[in-house]
């Protein structure tokens, strides 16, 4: 899978699927409404591109797995847990279009940010130290995996990395 299909599917073709969603659409799995899953793929992205704090040294058990993760194709599967719609957040846009505008900004910026600066290395403390061809490689299977659990793609599966 070369940069430029991932950078295409996430900038072009993901904004066609998603615009096939409803407000009101069940998802085949998990808790998420579609402007829940709308708005944790967008904060993802969005958050992707900051330093929040320093690097731990070494890096926690958590952030070598998430690596690790990633380097076997960050292949997402759903692990069922004892929440329910409670649990889920408040949502932070006014209505489910409001937040789909915000999918297409995300990306836009996640590639703009790497464009303008190639050498950055982003940081927070769940994901570690993440280069852009993994973090590309990580949201590229994430949307992918919320598009599929919605209906929007077909199948969703291994990665060709």
């Amino acid at each position: 899978m070369t940069a430029t299909t991932k950078k295409e599917f996430l900038s072009q073709e993901l904004p066609k699927l998603l615009q096939k969603l409803q407000p009101d659409t069940e998802p085949n799995f998990g808790l998420m409404t579609p402007q829940h899953m709308i708005e944790h793929i967008s904060y993802v992205v969005k958050m992707s591109i900051k330093r929040a704090g320093e690097p731990e040294n070494p890096p926690t058990k958590g952030q070598l797995g998430f690596k690790n993760f990633i380097a076997n194709g960050a292949i997402l599967k759903h692990r069922p847990s004892d929440k329910t719609k409670a649990d889920l957040p408040a949502l932070k846009y006014a209505s489910f279009e409001e937040a789909l505008a915000q999918v297409p900004i995300a990306v836009e910026r996640f590639y703009s940010h790497f464009e303008a600066n190639p050498d950055f290395i982003p940081y927070n403390p769940f994901f570690g130290e993440l280069t852009f061809a993994e973090l590309e490689l990580f949201h590229y299977q994430h949307l992918r995996y919320h598009a599929w659990q919605f209906g929007l793609l077909e199948s969703y599966g291994t990665a060709e990395v």
